[in-house]
């Protein structure tokens, strides 16, 4: 079984390792750099959840271009995207959310999306995000630690260190490939 993901950022690939070993103990995990078709910093769901669409269908062309796939093979091709998204219950204009949107296309061109690890920003996040900033970028140069988006990110940041964006990112795609292993399933009929 073959793991195309839409970046050669670690964070995402060790997302997909993570929620494919046990499953698939021999996988190929392979990370492609595409773009999202959407801006650096996602400001709506809607907007998130296209820009991981987006990769995915784009790392499928490529990884089939590059023949590290055949249009027949067994693969999973996963984009990951985080965003933010004012949430409607806020009469504040200024509060937003961080979101995460998986998904996964298979050889037939099905999709399977996955949303999750929705949490409120700190109020200094926001203002910048809104100000026209980017997560990963600001909130590495406030931490004075320029790849913070490749290690633990802002969920590490604002929990202390008791999760990271690795694990964040875990769960979220984890459900999108269980969708798709999950498609013949008598209950989903």
């Amino acid at each position: 079984m073959k793991f195309i993901i839409a970046s050669k950022n670690p964070v995402k690939i060790n997302a997909v390792v993570s929620a494919v070993m046990e499953r698939f103990p021999n996988a190929l995990v392979e990370g492609l750099e595409v773009d999202s078709g959407v801006g650096a910093q996602p400001m709506s769901d809607d907007e998130t959840k296209l820009g991981s669409f987006n990769r995915a269908k784009a790392v499928r062309s490529l990884a089939i271009e590059q023949k590290i796939i055949k249009n027949d093979d067994e693969a999973l091709c996963i984009g990951l995207e985080g965003g933010v998204f004012h949430p409607s219950f806020s009469n504040d204009k200024n509060e937003l959310w961080s979101t995460v949107w998986a998904t996964a296309i298979d050889k037939d061109g099905n999709s399977y999306c996955s949303n999750g690890a929705r949490f409120p920003l700190p109020d200094f996040m926001s203002k910048l995000l809104l100000a026209g900033e980017e997560m990963g970028p600001a909130l590495g140069r406030q931490l004075k630690d320029p790849d913070l988006r490749k290690k633990e990110g802002m969920i590490g940041f604002i929990t202390n260190h008791f999760t990271n964006r690795t694990d964040e990112y875990t769960s979220i795609v984890k459900i999108a490939i269980g969708l798709w292993y999950g498609r013949d399933s008598i209950l989903t009929k």
